[in-house]
Parts: structure tokens; sequence; C-alpha cells
């Protein structure tokens, strides 16, 4: 399998920078649970894992996982168990208001901003697990106070994780963050900013 260089990256946003062996490491893990979730046949996690193994820079890496995230067509009548789909390519997102918060959120930012508001939220579920995958953009979950939050994220120079948030209710909801920010931005944060 043949992996080209990535138009949208390139020496202008630092595709040419060199990886370091924990970047081809965070790559291999993406690929290993995408292969475990059933999203990569085993041979398909072979010959991807192989290429990252030689990767010497980001734009050799990034075509390896980008296929893991796309958007798929949903359902015409969404359970509260599917994913919430949030999408932000060359552009902005904003989820915001009273809606209804699912226990599975994807977050796809790639040279783009989403900003998922909770504080007016319904959380469906006590735990409410918001798979991001930043590629030179930033996804911002905003949280009410009493929510806790945890970062689960993968950062391959990029910047992620939690803060502003007041000691979590007993009871209240969790909001964790998975994937992968890879020059990008991925955090969970209070609503008011504190020192």
């Amino acid at each position: 399998m043949t992996y080209t260089e990535p138009s949208d990256v390139g020496p202008a946003v630092g595709g040419d920078l060199p990886v370091a062996e924990a970047d081809r490491q965070a790559v291999i893990n993406l690929l290993t649970a995408a292969r475990d979730e059933g999203r990569l046949s085993p041979s398909d996690h072979d010959q991807r894992q192989q290429a990252a193994l030689y990767a010497r820079t980001f734009d050799d890496l990034v075509p390896l996982t980008r296929d893991l995230v796309a958007p798929r067509s949903a359902p015409l009548t969404p359970s509260p168990a599917d994913p919430d789909l949030i999408v932000s390519i060359l552009g902005s997102t904003h989820r915001t208001g009273p809606w209804e918060v699912r226990r599975h959120i994807s977050a796809l930012s790639i040279l783009g901003s989403a900003k998922l508001d909770l504080t007016q939220a319904v959380f469906l579920d006590n735990v409410c697990e918001v798979s991001v995958f930043c590629l030179l953009g930033d996804v911002t979950v905003i949280v009410p106070d009493g929510v806790s939050g945890r970062n689960e994220c993968i950062s391959i120079l990029g910047d992620t994780g939690v803060k502003w948030l007041v000691p979590p209710v007993p009871g209240a909801p969790t909001v964790i963050l998975k994937g992968v920010a890879a020059l990008g931005d991925a955090k969970v944060r209070g609503a008011t900013k504190r020192p």
C-alpha cells in the first residue's frame, strides 16, 4: 500500500519536521486501537505499522491515520447510544445552548475550530466520551461547574488537557477526552477562567 504525501500539511505548517520515537509509538497505538475495534484489517494494520516505523517526518505519519476518523453517514433515526458527530474542516463549528449530550461524541477538526458548550446541555448518561482528531485545528469542550473532566488524548506536537474546573459534585457527569491532537489543541475546560 502506498501513502501519498498529504497536500494540506507540508513544510508551511511543520509537516517536514522530523518525528521522534514517541510520535511513531503514538500513531502505532492509534492503529492498534483501530484494528482492535475492527476499523482496520490485520493486514492493513501491519502495513501501516511498518510505514509508521520508517516514518521520518509528520508528512509520513499523517496519511496513516487520516481515514480512521472519516465522517460516516448517520442513521436516519439516531439513538442516544449512537455517537454524535461534530466536523470542522477549514472553518468553525459551535454547539451551544440546550442540547442532548450523548455518551459518545466524535469531533473532527482539520485546520478548523470546534467548540462544544455543555453548560446548558442535558447529559443522557453519567459519562460522556469525546473522541477527537485534531490536525492543525482545535476542539474545546466547555463543561458546567461540578462536572469532572479527564484527558486521555495523545498529543503529537499539540496541546491537550483539562483546566479551570471546580471540584466535582458527587454523582455529576464525567467528560473524558480521547483521541489524538497532531499539531492541534484539545481541551476540556470550565466555563469561567480561573488562575
